[in-house]
């Protein structure tokens, strides 16, 4: 992966002249695609090769519902969970733990690691804590439909990864490899621009409607307290942040079709792509000004700076009228 281009600053305030400095430059990569999947505009390089990471979500759980089919699907609530990278909060373990009742298995017998949510640092490491813990939830209930066994759920190889799989690279594109994820599957890599087209497509195509409506009814489950994919789901905007700063968004463009956005932090810092993806937002009108805002630097726990987008953002949004 190339260096990328400055995506995002943070600055800090000088106590002497009153001037905000430019402390930290976030360098990355950032795609938008129109309705027929093409490069509207782009900062860095759109053929970067980034693994998704947790953005991949909503298409994995797309996929385990092809094999659950419609004679069990889960609620609402499981469903925005089943996608989420959630903070361990009291709704997110709650829906869980149904998402579970439903394929029979206890919350020990989740495939990802036990993990101390984000909510709560002083909890005892459980796997049904892991932010990934919903996602893990639904392979057990498609796992089930298909008779796969629990040690074979993350199997690349395996009968239910091979759909999973399969579907990503359908969305996405050609994957340029498969490594393991933080939560023990797969993790596809594949070039951003494939981000941003299959984003758009899962803001529009019928097959994603009850994924991105069961996220749009109960965005906090999907994020939660403080954080930008809840705030744009509210919003109606399709959105998902993957691990080492990626970000996928898709929304209706005003012509009807699909838009799709993505962004890679090359330092794999989340606020630096956070900021630039919201300000698009805004300076678009997808979204109202009031959405999201980044948390300022603190100084003494006050505010003493600002993440603000650099001039990548022009360049992007006049890519887009």
């Amino acid at each position: 992966m190339t260096i990328g281009e400055p995506l995002a600053e943070v600055t800090r305030r000088d106590e002497v002249s009153g001037a905000e400095l430019v402390e930290s430059i976030h360098l990355g990569h950032a795609v938008l695609t129109g309705s027929e999947g093409e490069v509207l505009a782009a900062v860095g390089e759109p053929r970067a090769q980034v693994y998704v990471r947790s953005a991949a979500k909503p298409i994995q759980a797309r996929a385990c519902l092809d094999v659950i089919g419609d004679a069990e699907m889960p609620s609402p609530p499981e469903l925005a969970v089943a996608w989420a990278s959630h903070r361990g909060e009291p709704q997110h373990i709650e829906s869980v733990r149904l998402l579970l009742a439903r394929s029979g298995t206890d919350p020990d017998e989740l495939t990802c690691p036990p993990a101390v949510p984000q909510a709560d640092a002083a909890a005892a490491p459980q796997r049904i804590l892991h932010n990934c813990s919903g996602k893990h939830a639904l392979f057990a209930l498609a796992g089930r439909h298909q008779g796969t066994p629990r040690e074979r759920l993350l199997d690349r190889d395996g009968p239910l990864q091979r759909v999973v799989l399969d579907r990503l690279a359908r969305l996405l594109g050609p994957s340029g490899g498969v490594a393991i994820d933080g939560c023990g599957a797969p993790a596809v890599s594949t070039e951003l621009v494939g981000l941003a087209r299959a984003f758009g497509r899962v803001a529009v195509d019928e097959e994603f409607r009850s994924i991105r409506e069961a996220g749009f009814a109960h965005p906090q489950l999907v994020g939660g307290e403080g954080r930008l994919e809840s705030a744009l789901l509210g919003a109606g905007v399709v959105a998902k942040v993957g691990a080492e700063g990626v970000y996928g968004v898709g929304w209706v463009g005003p012509d009807g079709g699909p838009r799709g956005f993505a962004v890679k932090a090359v330092d794999g810092a989340t606020r630096g792509v956070a900021a630039l993806t919201v300000a698009l937002l805004e300076t678009l009108g997808v979204v109202g000004p009031d959405v999201w805002s980044p948390p300022p630097p603190l100084g003494g726990g006050a505010p003493v700076g600002t993440v603000r987008p650099t001039e990548a953002l022009g360049r992007l949004a006049a890519g887009a009228r």
